[in-house]
């Protein structure tokens, strides 16, 4: 099979009632060609793909997409709850049920799977293009550099550990193709895995799909098959933190004490990549992002 590139950036995005995945996908795809310098797929629906060409103007948007797969499957409802700051939320619906088909979607030999809230400001990923196999966070901190909470480190209290499908590197073999498939067996089987696993609640994370996958390839034990990426943490911006300014060298964060909730602290995070789960903030700096010219 020929792909159109050696190596190459995807992102699924798919537009809801409240958020516009689009436009998020187009501010990581600046940060990602900025400090990775490869080209980046976009893996979207035609309703996503026509408001982010209207809204945004093609030129703008052919500076950082360069190619786009436009899917059709009918998605399944997942709603999920957002929050912004501790004290509001808001529901809206997530479709991440096909993320699994990124190894058929991504028209690269090597890809680097993102999540579009995944902003890329340093180049630590480009060591990694040349492991074999597939690449995934399993460590995870929070802006106030703390371990996540237990529930996003085990699937429950005794349970397996946390894989992260933020990020997901992964070449073309045996090896890639064998977890992919194994991860899409665990979607259609979701029900009964959250029973075997009892992991908890009703919204369908991919998270918990390739921990299981990650689980069953090592044959049920803590084995090496799968990269972590040297151990190092993936840095989560909590839903309850906001974006106080985005700057050139660092962006100021407003960070929430996770057990005192009225508490906050200005922090300043540089050379780092971050995962900005509060999606409102992002959005409320989406021009400033799209603006700022970084080293």
């Amino acid at each position: 099979m020929e792909y159109s590139a050696e190596r190459g950036i995807c992102m699924f995005a798919y537009n809801n009632e409240q958020l516009d995945y689009g436009q998020f996908s187009l501010l990581a795809a600046k940060q990602a060609k900025q400090y990775l310098d490869v080209p980046v797929c976009l893996i979207t629906d035609n309703g996503t793909w026509s408001w982010l060409t209207q809204n945004h103007g093609e030129h703008l948007v052919d500076q950082f997409i360069d190619e786009v797969v436009i899917t059709k499957e009918e998605p399944k409802q997942n709603k999920r709850t957002h929050y912004d700051s501790p004290y509001a939320n808001f529901v809206a619906q997530f479709t991440n049920d096909n993320k699994h088909k990124i190894y058929e979607y991504s028209p690269y030999e090597k890809t680097l799977l993102i999540d579009i809230d995944y902003m890329i400001r340093t180049n630590f990923l480009d060591a990694f293009w040349d492991t074999p196999g597939v690449g995934m966070y399993n460590k995870a901190k929070d802006l106030n550099n703390k371990p996540m909470h237990m529930r996003e480190t085990l699937l429950y209290d005794a349970g397996i550990p946390m894989w992260w499908s933020t990020v997901i590197m992964f070449d073309r073999s045996d090896i890639s193709k064998m977890f992919f498939d194994t991860w899409a067996h665990i979607a259609e089987n979701y029900s009964f895995y959250q029973y075997i696993y009892n992991f908890p609640g009703k919204l369908f994370r991919t998270d918990y799909c390739v921990s299981i996958a990650v689980h069953i390839m090592n044959g049920m034990i803590e084995g090496d098959l799968f990269n972590n990426f040297g151990g190092i943490p993936l840095i989560n911006m909590l839903q309850q933190d906001d974006i106080v300014e985005v700057r050139e060298d660092d962006w100021i964060f407003l960070v929430n004490n996770r057990k005192e909730e009225w508490k906050n602290i200005l922090s300043s995070i540089k050379d780092s990549d971050i995962h900005c789960m509060n999606k409102r903030a992002l959005d409320r700096h989406s021009a400033d992002i799209l603006e700022v010219k970084n080293d």
